[in-house]
């Protein structure tokens, strides 16, 4: 072994010098290993920092006191020991679990809650709501300032009492308690026990007030949490009595032996010592702690929102890491082929020296030794340089704008670590392998080969003449049917657990390489189908089309059971390619001619006739709202141009496209003929930069097309989640005080559009024995359309026309109230007393809110008139309940059975008249029923099938107007009777596509469901697919009129009122203007209490930064397209000059046979072009059709859940454009150069070398 590195060590600087002899070659070949290992350690590396950047962001969402951990058990009775025991359990699995990461920790003690009673009162404790409780912090007096006014002071720690009188403590109070609970400093309070103890009551002198030096200082975290919470709020007023810890034990605990207490402690977590690589430990430690302290102490708490912020980042971290590692893997491969490229083209230039070196006695082996110490040492370079390079660089990218909102305006954090070097390694060997392709072919080239090889290219490159690219073609389709079956590159298993399949992430690139490899196998065959040379491509092309529509349109037909139309299309498609082969095959121009016009004409008639003719489409794009759909049937293609106002197609047969290059080559100047000649005579040369263009097109285009739509995409879930300019969720209406407008109290703020009430209700299908659940979602249509955001695929017809189509033609009317009404009466008589069954009268006023009156009970078989005042009163008069706002409309009126224990049992009552009564007393008739006709059975209880409302001759007063309701046993508690307007029809509702699947029901289709518990009709207008604020993946919906629903719903008068508990609004406002308006719903409850507002500028704003979403994806596409960028170039520029070195002589030569430069300019730009143009386009297409196909399979967002809406393909035109933009330029200058030199040339060297 030491022999073999001695030999090593001398044969180095010999192969140093040889190849710094070939050091302009040499070094894009560097470049291109370098830039492998480089983007393979900057992925380890960019995704550290990204895994930084977006723990920060993730902490830095949460306050400290959220981020705290809170720690609570209960012991008794209250003694040092049994605190000591507590504190020795959780202190050691603090030490041992948290502490690495802890800044510092508070402790507490709370009391059990005493009843509070002025001295004296004892025996009356608990009586009233007043409550108190004791509790020590030992770190207290460093947190407070205790106010000296009428002398306050710090509490004694032992009892103050003279012996034989009642136990008497000192304590402190904070001053806003104090004031609440009206006391003062020097006032006593007794303490008395809800339990029995040794000790009945402790008296209380309060010596001081306090206040918080801070409030808002962590330190209160504890004390608000978990010491204030069991009293505070509600209906307790409660006094926290403070005393030290030698008190609480000493005296009170001694005082009140079975009394348990909690204790409390604070630990304050240090930020800090969190990073990215201990997440996970810091989760499992707080779940570890949690686990082993709830099974050992009773009535353990941890409370913390670390935990969940740790799980949620670690989350979308795995999700989000997928689509960036696809994008990384495929920039590898374009680099790692460019590699090869290069050092293949570095190999050939040196293939002369090898044919030598191997004349001389060189063996195939010494050969490779060069090749391989000489790769070695780039290799090893380069895995030695390339972290600190990639870290370097993804340092930088925290100056560009892509984290300007993260970064703080400086460089990224970033670290190098062993994983970094081990993927630098990784890329390295990678390289290495690259670089020895080339060279192994290469050392095995004698004198004999390298001049047939140089007289007689070989047609076909290695892997074409062993079907490697068929067969990596194969794995390709392998690949992704397998994705196809699995749906996502995640998976989920049995147990819920999510997992990558690894080799699925290499996908998009297996496909781009298999079809870019596939492609240019038929790259010989387009030049010479171009050159008018052969129609060989055009020939397989259609055989190809032929058998797979022949094949398709058999097999679809025979299995779909549809009768036997089928066989026409087979028919057709073989009667086309019957035409094409007939048309090939002869010989006369005109009989070809006359065959070409028979395939256009046959094609055209059945096109015309609406004939559906299959075709096999391919290269379809849009271009504004014009889309072009390029189709071949057998040898014709069809070109379909399709607008807003109609459509057009256009045959054109393949055959006459041959006959018009033929022609054009004849005609052709002679260096176009030259140069296409010299491109189909060694096709290798020019495939291998073709090839380079279409990875490097396709890599481009895909990383547009990706970046593109994910940008596009994370603008359409922030528009999504939040429906409309500004959501409101959780929208409380008041149930006390005065009445007021929902949509017009929204308005009036400044900056507020259009505004709509929403709906969001839970809901059963009722045709179904067992019901599928879902959620109804009822809005104002005529303002959603115009306010709400969506897209043309959310459903078949417009969603504007939609949603203005469900509002209901008839509903509820329901009677005028007079506005001078004070009170509301109705005249009735029972078929027989019943007891428990009350009169209930429904009322709506005109802000749209509901109201029950009950009138009385039919406890008598006599006429009974039963009258209520409309003003409510409070219960137990305490708080004023919601008051009507006049006008008023009455809508129903009801039975039900106040005994809940009991049936309703079946019955009938009439009903004489219903009136209003004003201030002066008097009576106003509303309803006189001399015609019932504008009044229905109320439905909405299951068993109100069989009631009935009909006409009654019995009147009070021997009058004939009256109305007999009649109904049948029933539930308890359930209104039954009727309300004023016309039969309740089917509701008109869209349902989700999740909801017709799920239940079966078809469009069209009229059925009851329930609604908040009210049965509702409906009839299902038409079908979505996706609604804003809607998961319709996994839930389902019914979307419906909110005016129809509230009317229908509310018409029960023993069921909660159904009201909007969401808002949808519009704003002009903008700006300082807009934060101040969602500043206001945020943290006022007025004019209503909202839980959470939706700001759409917020949640985009929010993805713009978050270094997991865009802020993320556009420093990865700035490294793909920089890739391309720099490795096209570099590729082109290498190509230009070892083709020009090697046909320097043979441009010396063409010269001085006859050639002009102008014919040789001709060729050179032919020859070139054509290899840009066809790589290229190649490429592009390949990687649209790659983005159109794999994108579907990431649609998941970074918390793993679908995207909603699905992904549109979208390309990033303006930047493709600047890096296609700038390419062809420096393309340009090249080919320029490459004139420029070729003008340049001598003939008189050219000729002494050719005698050479």
């Amino acid at each position: 072994m030491p022999e073999i590195l001695v030999k090593i060590i001398r044969a180095w600087p010999m192969v140093a010098k040889r190849s710094l002899s070939h050091w302009r070659l040499l070094s894009t070949v560097i470049v291109g290993v370098l830039l492998a290992s480089t983007v393979m350690s900057g992925t380890v590396v960019y995704f550290e920092a990204l895994r930084e950047l977006a723990l920060d962001n993730t902490l830095n969402g949460l306050t400290a006191k959220e981020i705290d951990i809170l720690v609570k058990a209960d012991r008794g009775p209250t003694t040092v020991e049994e605190f000591q025991k507590v504190g020795r359990e959780v202190d050691r699995q603090i030490e041992g679990r948290l502490a690495w990461f802890l800044r510092g920790q508070e402790r507490a003690a709370r009391s059990a809650t005493f009843f509070v009673t002025a001295p004296g009162d004892e025996e009356t404790a608990g009586q009233d709501n007043a409550r108190t409780y004791f509790t020590f912090m030992p770190s207290l007096l460093d947190h407070i300032t205790v106010l000296q006014e009428n002398g306050g002071r710090l509490p004694l720690s032992h009892a103050v009492n003279a012996p034989g009188e009642p136990l008497t403590m000192e304590a402190i109070v904070p001053a806003k308690d104090a004031a609440a609970f009206g006391v003062g400093v020097g006032d006593t309070i007794s303490a008395v026990p809800h339990w029995q103890d040794r000790t009945p009551y402790v008296n209380v002198v309060i010596t001081g007030l306090f206040e918080r030096n801070d409030p808002e200082a962590e330190f209160w975290h504890m004390d608000d949490q978990l010491v204030r919470n069991a009293t505070s709020g509600g209906s307790f007023r409660s006094v926290p009595l403070f005393i030290s810890d030698a008190a609480f034990f000493n005296v009170l605990g001694q005082a009140f032996t079975d009394m348990d207490s909690s204790y409390i402690w604070l630990l304050q977590v240090d930020t800090d010592k969190i990073n990215a690589s201990n997440t996970t430990l810091v989760r499992r430690q707080m779940n570890a702690m949690q686990r082993r302290l709830a099974n050992t102490l009773f009535s353990f708490r941890q409370i913390t929102e670390l935990d969940d912020a740790l799980a949620e980042y670690d989350r979308r971290l795995f999700f989000s890491k997928i689509p960036m590692f696809i994008i990384m893997v495929l920039i590898a491969v374009v680099i790692l082929y460019y590699v090869v490229t290069l050092s293949s083209l570095l190999v050939e230039q040196q293939r002369g020296e090898i044919a030598m070196l191997r004349s001389r006695g060189a063996t195939s082996a010494q050969i490779l030794t060069v090749f391989v110490l000489e790769g070695a040492t780039i290799s090893g370079v380069a895995i030695l340089v390339s972290p600190l390079l990639a870290a370097t660089v993804i340092s930088l990218l925290g100056l560009t704008p892509a984290f300007s909102g993260l970064s703080d305006a400086g460089r990224l954090t970033v670290h190098v670590s062993t994983g970094a070097y081990l993927m630098a390694a990784l890329g390295g060997l990678l390289s290495f392998a690259a670089l020895m392709i080339p060279a192994v072919q290469a050392s095995r080239v004698g004198v004999t080969r390298h001049r047939q090889e140089a007289a007689r290219p070989d047609a076909q490159p290695f892997f074409q003449r062993y079907y490697l690219d068929i067969m990596l073609l194969v794995i390709s389709i392998f690949l992704f049917r397998q994705l196809s079956q699995q749906g996502s590159i995640v998976a989920t298993g049995i147990f819920g657990e999510v997992a990558i399949n690894q080799v699925l992430l290499a996908v998009p690139a297996v496909i781009l390489v298999a079809f870019a490899l596939v492609m240019l196998r038929l790259f010989p065959l387009a030049i010479r189908f171009i050159s008018g040379d052969s129609p060989s491509l055009m020939h397989l092309v259609v055989g190809f089309v032929v058998a797979v529509q022949l094949v398709s349109v058999t097999f679809n037909g025979a299995l779909s059971g549809a009768g036997f139309g089928w066989a026409f299309g087979t028919l057709a498609i073989a009667v086309l390619g019957g035409l094409y082969w007939a048309t090939e095959r002869a010989n006369v121009r005109s009989y070809r001619i006359v065959g070409l016009a028979a395939q256009t004409l046959l094609v055209a008639v059945l096109m015309l006739v609406g004939w559906d003719l299959p075709t096999l489409d391919f290269l379809s794009f849009s271009i504004g709202r014009v889309a072009v759909s390029p189709a071949l049937a057998a040898g014709v293609m069809l070109v379909s141009v399709t607008t807003e106002g109609g459509g057009v197609f256009v045959p054109f047969p393949l055959g006459a496209a041959f006959l018009l290059v033929s022609a054009f080559a004849r005609r052709a100047p002679i260096g176009y003929s030259m140069g296409m000649w010299q491109m189909a005579r060694n096709p290798t040369h020019y495939a291998r930069m073709s090839l380079l263009l279409i990875l490097m097109s396709g890599l481009g285009i895909f990383a547009a097309s990706f970046g593109g739509t994910l940008e596009r995409s994370f603008k359409e879930q922030a528009r999504y989640a939040t429906g409309a300019d500004i959501r409101l969720e959780g929208l409380v209406l008041n149930n006390l005080g005065d009445s007021r407008p929902l949509v017009d109290s929204y308005k009036m703020m400044p900056g507020v559009g259009e505004v709509s009430p929403v709906l969001r209700a839970f809901g059963t299908d009722l045709s179904r024995l067992i019901g599928e659940s879902y959620t109804m979602i009822a809005l104002d249509g005529p303002v959603v359309k115009d306010i709400g955001w969506f897209r043309p695929d959310f459903s078949n017809d417009p969603m504007g026309e939609l949603l203005t189509s469900l509002d209901h033609p008839r509903p509820p009317r329901g009677l005028a109230i007079p506005d001078d009404a004070v009170g509301l009466g109705v005249r009735v008589i029972a078929d027989r007393p019943h007891s428990t069954v009350a009169v209930t009268l429904r009322v709506r006023d005109v802000n749209g809110r509901y109201y029950s009156y009950v009138l009385g009970l039919l406890n008598t078989t006599q006429w009974q008139a039963m009258e209520r005042p409309l003003e409510r009163s409070a219960r137990f008069g305490r708080q004023r309940p919601l008051q009507p706002e006049p006008p008023l409309t009455l809508v129903s009126m009801t039975i039900h059975d106040t005994d809940g224990r009991n049936r309703l049992r079946s019955g009938s009552v009439t009903i004489d008249e219903i009136w209003s009564r004003d201030a002066s007393g008097a009576v106003t008739p509303i309803e006189t029923f001399d015609d019932i006709t504008t009044w229905a059975v109320l439905r909405g209880a299951r068993q109100s099938i069989t009631d009935v409302l009909q006409e009654s001759v019995v009147g009070y007063n021997g009058d004939s107007g009256s109305a007999l309701f009649v109904w049948s046993e029933g539930s308890p508690l359930t209104g039954r009777g009727i309300f004023h307007g016309p039969e309740a029809n089917p509701l008109p509702v869209l349902a989700s596509s999740s909801f017709l699947k799920k239940t079966g029901h078809k469009v069209g289709q009229e059925f009851q469901v329930t609604v908040s518990g009210h049965r509702v009709p409906i009839k299902i207008l038409n079908e979505i697919d996706y609604f804003p604020t809607l998961d319709t993946i996994n839930k389902s919906y019914l979307i419906s009129d909110l005016d129809s629903i509230v009317r229908y719903t509310n018409l029960e008068t023993t069921s909660a009122e159904v009201k909007p508990n969401e808002l949808w609004m519009s704003t002009t406002s903008s700006g300082a203007e807009r934060q101040e308006l969602v500043r206001m719903l945020q943290d006022t409850d007025e004019p209503f209490h909202i839980l959470r507002v939706h700001d759409r500028v917020q949640v985009l704003s929010a993805s713009q930064v978050d270094p997991l979403v865009q802020a993320g994806w556009r420093a990865l596409l700035f490294m793909a397209f920089g890739a391309v960028l720099i490795l096209s170039c570099l590729g082109f520029l290498v190509h230009a000059y070892v083709s020009f070195r090697d046909r320097e002589m043979q441009f010396g030569l063409m010269r001085t046979i006859g050639f002009s430069m102008r014919q040789l300019v001709m060729l050179v730009w032919v020859e070139q072009a054509l290899v840009i143009i066809v790589g290229m386009a190649m490429g592009f297409e390949m990687g649209r059709r790659l983005g159109s196909i794999i994108m579907p399979f990431l649609s998941h967002n970074d918390r793993g859940t679908q995207v909603l809406p699905p992904f549109v393909l979208e390309i990033n035109w303006g930047t493709l454009a600047i890096t296609y933009g700038f390419m062809i330029s420096v393309f340009t200058l090249i080919i320029i150069g490459m004139i420029w030199f070729i003008r340049r040339i001598s003939l008189q060297r050219i000729l002494r070398l050719g005698e050479l």
